[in-house]
């Protein structure tokens, strides 16, 4: 367990605020795609809850980001963006959880997301950018509306890599809303690109993943390069 202080919060949409967790000199590790326990003393009792960093562990300094959806009922959610001040101490474990990309897995990667699941994608989003050039990566990311697009002038900046790609999807009608619209569909993953050695990395709502599976199952990609994070 390490010690953290809460440097900055910063309100990224309506839903969800940002947060960076600076833990000194301690000797804290984790992979692109892990999720930490955070502890809190919430109304005088220790609770806990689990976030998805969006940091990469490539990135120099020693601070970890995480991007959290408001909540009511989950009580360290509430803490955070109700209650937590710059300064504030909390406790975090190192990383945890397989959903984790590292360069030895595949030189082909699609990211498929939706809402705040994109959180532990942008982690390997950034990871990729920063430190595995050879590695081709592509974002799917479909978000709910346009001012619920988490991280876009991050995502605009990557994406300007050769080796570095999204696609970006709205899935409730919007007329000012210029990209591309509609749900993740066979066609849209088949834009992401394919290959036999591609792995595909789904992270979202529990519909949203298990119609992607379906949609990459449907257009034979092996059960063996689909990973999933679940967090229902």
């Amino acid at each position: 367990m390490h010690t953290a202080t809460i440097t900055s919060i910063q309100q990224a949409t309506p839903s969800v605020k940002i947060f960076q967790l600076d833990y000194g000199q301690q000797p804290f590790h984790y992979l692109a795609g892990q999720w930490i326990d955070l502890y809190a003393d919430v109304d005088g009792k220790t609770e806990v809850g689990g976030y998805s960093m969006t940091s990469s562990p490539h990135q120099p300094g020693n601070y970890i980001e995480l991007a959290v959806k408001s909540s009511t009922r989950h009580p360290v959610t509430r803490w955070l963006h109700e209650t937590a001040q710059v300064g504030d101490s909390v406790q975090i474990s190192n990383g945890q959880g397989v959903f984790v990309y590292q360069p030895e897995m595949s030189r082909r990667v699609v990211l498929v997301g939706a809402g705040v699941g994109v959180t532990p994608l942008i982690s390997i989003f950034r990871y990729i950018a920063a430190a595995v050039p050879q590695t081709d990566v592509t974002l799917v990311y479909s978000i709910p509306a346009a001012d619920e697009y988490l991280f876009q002038a991050d995502i605009e900046a990557i994406s300007r890599k050769p080796n570095c790609h999204n696609i970006i999807t709205l899935t409730q009608p919007n007329p000012d809303w210029q990209g591309r619209s509609g749900r993740i569909d066979a066609q849209l993953l088949r834009d992401a690109g394919m290959s036999d050695d591609t792995l595909y990395y789904l992270c979202g709502p529990q519909g949203m993943v298990e119609d992607a599976s379906a949609v990459l199952t449907g257009i034979d990609v092996p059960a063996s390069r689909i990973i999933y994070e679940k967090w229902w």
